[in-house]
């Protein structure tokens, strides 16, 4: 997949949705008519689909075991594994980090500092285009920066936005996420 970033220029690159693994969990439902937006909200979308399959709470939690590991596996495809300091970088200047930084063990550090919610990440990245160079890069104003964990938290407890340590398996998921509870 070329880089792909948040950007606000629109001649900066052509728009890169492809439905990916959470889209593909949505349509594995077949009752349930999804059809794949980068504009749309996969949290909700999932509690529109438990509502609509009227699943029970032990089946929810199944099923959102099964959400999650489709969002691990989307966030590492659009995000990048963590390898490559090209990703972390990209990272970095999405969710605003200045000045960039040149390493990859400086980009963790920078990146863990921040207080950031990933499905914001994961939803600015789905609405991504396609910017080579990574001066190009613009910060995205859609991605909320808290200011200390327990903004983040009380956001994220109020919203439902909850992501499991467990099924991170992403280098560069795991590195964003904070105790929340």
């Amino acid at each position: 997949m070329s880089p792909a970033v948040p950007t606000s220029r629109p001649s900066s690159g052509v728009p890169l949705f492809q439905p990916g693994a959470i889209d593909n969990y949505f349509q594995g439902h077949s009752s349930f008519g999804y059809n794949p937006s980068p504009e749309a909200s996969v949290l909700r979308t999932f509690k529109r689909l438990a509502i609509s399959q009227g699943w029970d709470e032990e089946r929810r939690k199944k099923e959102k075991a099964k959400f999650q590991t489709a969002v691990d596996v989307e966030f590492t495809a659009r995000v990048g594994s963590g390898f490559a300091l090209s990703d972390w970088q990209r990272l970095a200047k999405v969710i605003g980090i200045e000045p960039l930084p040149v390493t990859i063990t400086q980009c963790r550090k920078m990146i863990k500092k921040e207080n950031i919610n990933i499905y914001h990440i994961l939803h600015a990245y789905r609405r991504a285009t396609e910017v080579k160079n990574i001066e190009d890069v613009e910060a995205c104003k859609d991605i909320r920066r808290f200011k200390n964990v327990a903004e983040l938290r009380k956001y994220t407890l109020n919203h439902g936005m909850f992501y499991k340590k467990e099924f991170a398996k992403g280098s560069v998921l795991k590195g964003l996420l904070k105790r929340l509870r």
